[in-house]
């Protein structure tokens, strides 16, 4: 069976998200067993030597990166997710690499800033830098989703799901959307799509 590491309030939710998608069956290893820090990254690491989050193991492949782990999922549990084409294959992987490199880092310095750092501790010029990026990065898929519904051909797919995902750090990155009506409009229907919110509620 599919088995899925790391905490849901983690890149692990993007797997997570997949797995939902997919309507594989799979287990859930959330580290919460473990009682400190140092005890859940010893255990990460005897699956993935570099100690990071999120991994799966599938049958007999183990697999690190989630944006590789998702586009692996895709193709092979969901099909619906992955286009059949290979101009719109390509696409895919253009925008799960524009998530990862131009989104994902300027969000997470932002959260970093904004919300991890005390007021007097935040670093003025790495904030203003890392919103500079972020806004290049948000008018780029703004402009995209202007004239498209979803990413990649007429229905969801794996790059929607990948970039969402990297997304859904706005809230913590204190990033103000107001300047993008359509990403709001797309992140929203991939929002409201059931396989996120059970991959992403709380768990009791």
């Amino acid at each position: 069976m599919l088995k899925i590491y790391g905490p849901a309030r983690s890149r692990s939710s993007r797997a997570l998200w997949m797995a939902e998608e997919c309507g594989v069956p799979y287990e859930h290893e959330d580290l919460t067993r473990y009682p400190t820090m140092d005890a859940k990254s010893a255990a990460v690491r005897e699956i993935n030597p570099i100690g990071k989050i999120p991994v799966i193991q599938d049958g007999d492949l183990t697999l690190s990166e989630s944006m590789a782990i998702n586009l692996y999922l895709a193709k092979k549990y969901g099909r619906h997710l992955w286009p059949t084409g290979e101009q719109e294959q390509a696409k895919v992987l253009q925008w799960s690499f524009f998530a990862v490199a131009e989104l994902d880092p300027p969000l997470v310095q932002l959260m970093i800033e904004r919300t991890f750092r005390k007021e007097g501790e935040r670093n003025a010029e790495n904030e203003k830098k890392n919103a500079e990026a972020a806004k290049r990065s948000l008018a780029a898929l703004e402009a995209h989703l202007a004239t498209h519904h979803w990413l990649v051909g007429s229905g969801f797919t794996v790059a929607d799901l990948n970039v969402a995902s990297v997304l859904s750090m706005i809230g913590g990155a204190k990033q103000d959307m107001t300047d993008y009506p359509h990403i709001q409009g797309w992140l929203k229907r991939c929002q409201d799509r059931p396989a996120w919110k059970k991959a992403t509620a709380p768990k009791t």
